[in-house]
C-alpha cells in the first residue's frame, strides 16, 4: 500500500505544479513620459488574437497570461501601436511610450482645491474643430499640434491660444480662481459729489474698447476682472469740463480701488 500512497502523492504533487505553472501570469506596465503622463485618461487596449483582452492606463500595471500581445493607445489626433508585446511569467514588461504630448489644466479655487471646470480643446485653424473636452486636473495624450484651450470658469471663462503640444512634453496650464476688484469712481464739480451728473465708461487700458459703463446715479461702482483699465466720465451738466480720462488704473484681484475724479 505504501507505494501505491506514494505514487498518488507524486501525481497530485505533480498535478500542482503543472497547474502552478499554467496559472502563472506576468506584469505589463505602460509608461507614458514617466510622471508626465502617469494618470492620463487614455486606456490603452491589449489585445490577442485579434480580441481585446484588457486595457491598461498610462503609468499603471495589469496581469496577463504569457504569451504576446498588441497595445493599441489611442490619443486625441490618433493612436499608437505596438505589436509582439511578449509577456513572461513571472515577470513585468515595461511598454515605454515617449513619442506623444500631455495636456493638463490646472485650477485652484479660494481653498485650494480643483473645481473641476470644464476645458474644451479646439484646432487653432479654422473651422475651429472641437478635439476633446475634460475637466482640470486630468491629463490627455496628444498628437503633436498647436491647440486652443477654454476653460469654463467664473466669471467669463479663459483661453488660451495656439498652445503648441510638442511630443515628448507635458503643457501644464495653470489658472488660479481669479476675484473679480471693485472700482469705485466719484466725481466731483468743486468737491462736490457730481455722479448724479455724469456718465463713466471704463476702458481696457490703452484701447477703445469698453468694458463696463455706469449712466448717471448715486454711484458709479464696477466689478472687474484683474488688470489695467481707462476710465473715460463724460458731464452731462454743461458746467465744468465736458469729460475727462483717467489711464493705468490697476486693480489686483480682490481689491477695493476707488479714484476720485474732479471735474474742475
Amino acid at each position: 500500500m505504501k507505494p501505491l500512497r506514494i505514487s498518488l502523492c507524486l501525481a497530485a504533487m505533480l498535478a500542482i505544479a503543472v497547474w502552478a505553472i499554467a496559472g502563472a501570469t506576468g506584469k505589463l506596465k505602460l509608461d507614458v513620459m514617466g510622471d508626465e503622463g502617469a494618470g492620463a485618461k487614455n486606456p490603452a487596449q491589449i489585445i490577442a488574437a485579434g480580441k481585446q483582452v484588457g486595457v491598461v492606463m498610462p503609468g499603471a500595471t495589469v496581469d496577463l497570461p504569457p504569451g504576446d500581445y498588441t497595445v493599441v493607445l489611442p490619443i486625441i489626433g490618433g493612436h499608437i501601436t505596438r505589436t509582439g508585446v511578449a509577456i513572461e511569467a513571472g515577470r513585468t514588461h515595461t511598454l515605454l511610450i515617449a513619442d506623444v504630448a500631455v495636456l493638463q489644466v490646472s485650477a485652484k479655487d479660494r481653498t485650494g482645491k480643483d473645481p473641476g471646470f470644464g476645458v474644451t480643446v479646439t484646432d487653432t485653424n479654422p473651422p475651429n474643430g472641437k478635439l476633446a473636452s475634460f475637466v482640470t486636473g486630468d491629463k490627455l495624450l496628444f498628437a503633436p499640434a498647436q491647440v486652443d484651450v477654454k476653460v469654463d470658469a467664473p466669471p467669463q471663462g479663459y483661453d488660451w491660444h495656439a498652445i503648441t503640444l510638442q511630443p515628448g512634453h507635458r503643457a501644464l496650464l495653470t489658472l488660479d480662481e481669479v476675484v473679480p476688484a471693485q472700482l469705485d469712481v466719484q466725481t466731483v464739480l468743486q468737491k462736490i459729489p457730481f455722479n448724479d451728473k455724469t456718465r463713466v465708461v471704463i476702458l481696457h487700458a490703452g484701447t477703445q474698447k469698453q468694458v463696463a459703463s455706469s449712466d448717471p446715479g448715486d454711484i458709479h461702482r464696477f466689478k472687474l476682472d484683474p488688470g489695467d483699465y481707462d476710465v473715460y466720465v463724460e458731464n452731462r451738466s454743461g458746467k465744468g469740463k465736458p469729460y475727462v480720462t483717467v489711464d493705468g488704473v490697476h486693480l489686483d484681484s480682490g481689491a477695493k480701488v476707488e479714484r476720485t475724479v474732479p471735474l474742475d
